[in-house]
């Protein structure tokens, strides 16, 4: 399909993701334009979902026991090689609600910012919360930008949102130096372009995704309209880390990849690319990537 978006979701054993998937295609204006892709990660009690999720429309499942998983971002690398040439390309999470029309919207404003001047924007941001035990209401209504709230290592490592004062004046997306990968609209050539790296295990996977990004001449936006509400309160489902004992080494070795893809180090399929320098990235956000100095590890502002 010509404006065919390919929906890429990482579930591991959440109990949202059936809601997620029917919200998605039930506010989409087009469903038909959608080809929804899952890594689903299941716990033994868990495995007949995955009928239930065929039956919402074009829904591709990739069945893997929670066992087996070696964490999002090795679910995100799988996704990426179902794209199929679709246009364009759509991450999130498994735990979402959706804005009426979304699908129309992150259209729109991919090809405003092309019109504007980028040739490669992307998409990005916190969306605000929701609550599934009260759903739809209490939907909180914001835009939010997103910045450093923790370094680990000396390393750029854990993001938050903060609420963009007077958001419903804005009528253009907001440039953005940090990645959501919760939600994430780009041209699915982003698919080849950019490719999940495996071993990077968690957090700082953001970060991560938009220096590369960053370096390989893309533009990141975050949305300047309220497209949808994520879920995060982790209570509702179980993590990687709590079913798998080596967690605590994947993330230790996940650290010191990082310090090697924030150095210029990395090399090949997952390092930088050679359109902008680390040197640029860090005048964008306006912080250093690593910083060992004894009162870098604090949270930041």
């Amino acid at each position: 399909m010509r404006d065919g978006i390919c929906v890429q979701i990482p579930a591991y054993r959440d109990p949202e993701l059936p809601a997620t998937v029917a919200d998605l295609v039930g506010t989409a204006a087009r469903p038909e334009r959608l080809t929804i892709h899952i890594a689903w990660q299941y716990g033994p009690e868990e495995l007949g979902l995955a009928c239930q999720l065929r039956r919402l429309g074009a829904v591709h499942v990739i069945e893997i026991p929670a066992r087996e998983s070696q964490g999002c971002n090795w679910a995100r690398s799988l996704l990426q090689q179902e794209w199929a040439g679709e246009p364009y390309t759509l991450l999130l999470d498994s735990h979402h609600r959706f804005a009426p029309g979304w699908d129309d919207r992150l259209v729109r404003l991919l090809h405003r910012q092309r019109e504007a001047g980028s040739d490669d924007p992307i998409l990005t941001g916190y969306l605000p919360p929701y609550v599934p035990a009260r759903d739809p209401e209490g939907r909180v209504l914001a835009v939010y930008r997103m910045d450093l709230a923790e370094r680990c290592d000396g390393l750029l490592y854990r993001l938050t949102g903060h609420p963009v004062p007077d958001w419903r004046n804005l009528d253009a997306p907001l440039r953005a130096g940090f990645a959501s990968l919760h939600l994430l609209f780009a041209e699915g050539s982003l698919n080849d372009r950019l490719r999940f790296d495996p071993d990077v295990y968690f957090f700082a996977d953001e970060v991560a995704v938009a220096l590369r990004a960053h370096t390989l001449g893309y533009d990141l936006f975050h949305p300047h309209l309220v497209l949808g509400w994520h879920l995060y309160d982790r209570s509702s489902r179980v993590p990687h880390w709590a079913d798998h004992a080596g967690a605590g080494e994947q993330q230790a070795r996940s650290l010191a990849r990082l310090r090697e893809l924030y150095s210029g180090s990395l090399q090949g399929r997952y390092g930088l690319g050679q359109r902008r320098t680390v040197a640029d990235y860090e005048r964008l956000v306006g912080r250093r990537l690593i910083d060992d100095s004894d009162t870098a590890n604090h949270t930041g502002g």
